[in-house]
């Protein structure tokens, strides 16, 4: 039985990843989509974040993961539905505390910058949502870094 368990495990291994590669490719079409409904022109990264500079900041004061952040936002879900509306709050937040897309997005433009970022949900809450995400969301954030320290 041991020696088989690897072979039964195979067919297991190979329809979830097609099911993440199926998953991903599907986001990637959805967000395509989106952007290109929008007019704007995105830039890609290497992570398969896409963003478009609103407003350039200072491009001299970008965030790393010691330093705590101040940011306006407003995100949605890929339908522009908004899930979340930060554009009047203040306070600071320690950069490594959010996903992972929103800390690549609030590097982009520099301290003062705006931009819009798009991204896959494995850079955002992934499988497991958050109270108002779904699942498998790719999202969407206008996000201004207003300073750090």
């Amino acid at each position: 039985m041991r020696k088989l368990l690897p072979l039964l495990l195979l067919p297991l291994i190979f329809i979830t990843c097609t099911t993440d590669a199926k998953r991903m490719e599907m986001q990637t079409d959805a967000m395509l989509e989106f952007m290109d409904a929008s007019g704007l022109d995105f830039t890609a990264t290497g992570t398969g974040l896409y963003y478009h500079i609103e407003k350039e900041g200072d491009l001299s004061r970008i965030p790393d993961s010691s330093h705590l952040v101040s940011f306006k936002h407003i995100g949605y879900l890929i339908d522009s539905s908004v899930f979340s509306n930060g554009w009047y709050a203040s306070g600071f937040y320690p950069l490594p505390g959010l996903v992972q897309g929103f800390q690549e997005g609030l590097k982009i433009a520099g301290e003062g910058g705006r931009a819009v970022v798009v991204f896959p949900s494995n850079l955002g809450y992934g499988e497991e949502g958050a109270s108002t995400v779904p699942a498998w969301s790719p999202l969407i954030f206008r996000l201004e870094l207003v300073s750090y320290y």
